[in-house]
């Protein structure tokens, strides 16, 4: 899958290109950099490297550069191609990306610094009065309609952060809920098997009596404590112990399915191993989340399920060739978030991707012990 630059990487990227920009103009245009091409180059050089840190450092960056700016503009003449993008870049980010407070005080700073030459000299002039004018004007603008739009896009991400570790939570609960329904089952038969034999032994093996009668005592009391643990993440409390479903159960999903207007194809390979219960069940969860997401998002579509078993490991695909969006799964809807806290759960992988030309896959490794 192809890798998008994040915003400060492009900003960088932007700097280093700047940057070998006005080089390349010191070089070929240093006569045109008076009085001083070396002192003005460095400044130049500085105000293209400004957009490394922009990004971080808005209103620091801003008022840098517009004092840079300034202060070059009395002696010499700075306003080259590369110099004026990163200056004008500069003075975006401090109007669109600071909060309230600093910018406010990077517009006093940047009237300070334009009027402080003139009070200086005790001439003012109104070409440059005019741009101050103008500039403060236009980072208003900007203020209010890109950062005001900045700030919505920044909060709907932080909306989609907070939905997407809900998710994570709640998902996190069902699988407790269903792990404890397979150990709550694993402790109770170990429990009925050792009260089972305890009562068959005789009178002269008391000490294995005694043994087996703590295992029932102990397995009995960590049924009790994990019950009252998980209570708390029941949905319900008329919510049973129902028998929790196995990768044998995977052909009757199929079915179902294909009921509810899917058509899918089930192919199971390889020797199936002995598998722990909760490997199992987390196996039918994912490949029931995936059909899911094909029959709601997948439309007009076929899937297909392909189970392997191998001695290590059992790998899982699920494919269907749907032209629709894939949105719960792209976006990372709940039905992903399922699959990935269950693989991640068993150090298994997970490859969840669009297909070409069509069509989405769901590739899962699960470890058998």
């Amino acid at each position: 899958m192809t890798r998008r630059l994040t915003a400060a990487q492009v900003d960088r990227l932007v700097a280093a290109v700047l940057v070998g920009l006005w080089l390349a103009q010191v070089v070929v245009r240093g006569d045109q950099l008076r009085p001083d091409r070396y002192s003005m180059g460095v400044a130049g050089l500085a105000v293209c490297a400004s957009m490394w840190w922009r990004r971080d450092h808005a209103l620091l960056v801003g008022l840098a550069v517009e004092a840079i700016m300034e202060t070059t503009a009395t002696i010499g003449n700075l306003f080259f191609g590369p110099i004026t993008i990163a200056w004008w870049s500069a003075l975006y980010a401090l109007a669109a990306w600071t909060p309230d407070r600093q910018f406010v005080i990077g517009m006093v700073g940047f009237v300070v610094i334009d009027f402080t030459p003139d009070l200086l000299s005790g001439e003012f002039e109104s070409q440059n009065d005019g741009f101050t004018i103008v500039a403060v004007i236009v980072m208003l603008l900007v203020r209010v309609i890109v950062g005001s739009r900045d700030r919505q896009l920044r909060l709907a991400d932080r909306e989609r952060d907070v939905a997407a570790r809900e998710a994570v939570v709640r998902e996190r609960e069902r699988i407790a809920r269903e792990l404890h329904d397979v150990i709550a089952h694993h402790v109770s038969t170990i429990v009925v098997q050792a009260g089972a034999e305890r009562r068959l032994l005789t009178e002269g093996q008391a000490g294995t009596r005694d043994v087996l009668g703590t295992i029932e005592d102990v397995g009995r009391g960590a049924l009790t404590e994990m019950r009252r643990m998980v209570s708390m993440l029941r949905q319900g409390p008329e919510e049973d112990l129902a028998p929790q479903p196995t990768l044998s159960d995977v052909p009757e999903l199929v079915r179902q399915i294909q009921a509810a207007g899917l058509p899918v194809t089930l192919q199971m390979t390889g020797e199936r191993p002995a598998m722990p219960a909760a490997i199992e069940l987390s196996a039918y969860r994912i490949v029931q989340e995936a059909l899911t997401n094909a029959l709601k998002h997948a439309r007009g579509a076929r899937a297909s399920v392909e189970i392997n078993f191998g001695a290590e490991q059992v790998e899982i695909t699920v494919r269907d060739d749907g032209r629709g969006q894939d949105t719960a799964v792209v976006s990372g809807g709940h039905g992903l978030v399922g699959m990935r806290e269950r693989v991640a759960m068993y150090g298994g992988t997970l490859e969840a991707r669009p297909q070409t030309p069509v069509g989405f896959a769901v590739r899962v490794r699960l470890p058998v012990r």
